[in-house]
């Protein structure tokens, strides 16, 4: 669920993952490891909403096809069309 179309009240008492919950500097999550490795970003606007977008989409159907990949990023807005490369 975007943040900005999620008011504070409905997350009490639930657990919340952000980007800086994925993982580590020193254990990244393997989609920024990946992210980082194959230089998927440019500008970084969007990034953060991309990696939890997918992060969530693995976790529900590791094995998703492109099309399931691309509906699932399709919310998160990348401005400087390096979306292609994410996926």
């Amino acid at each position: 669920m975007a943040s900005c179309d999620m008011p504070m009240w409905s997350v009490a008492d639930k657990a919340v993952v952000t980007l800086e919950g994925l993982g580590t500097a020193e254990q990244p999550h393997p989609l920024q490891r990946t992210f980082i490795t194959e230089q998927a970003m440019q500008c970084g606007y969007c990034v953060s909403g991309i990696l939890i977008s997918a992060a969530a989409l693995l976790k529900r159907n590791p094995s998703p096809t492109e099309a399931e990949v691309r509906a699932a990023l399709d919310r998160n807005l990348c401005r400087c069309g390096s979306h292609n490369r994410m996926v």
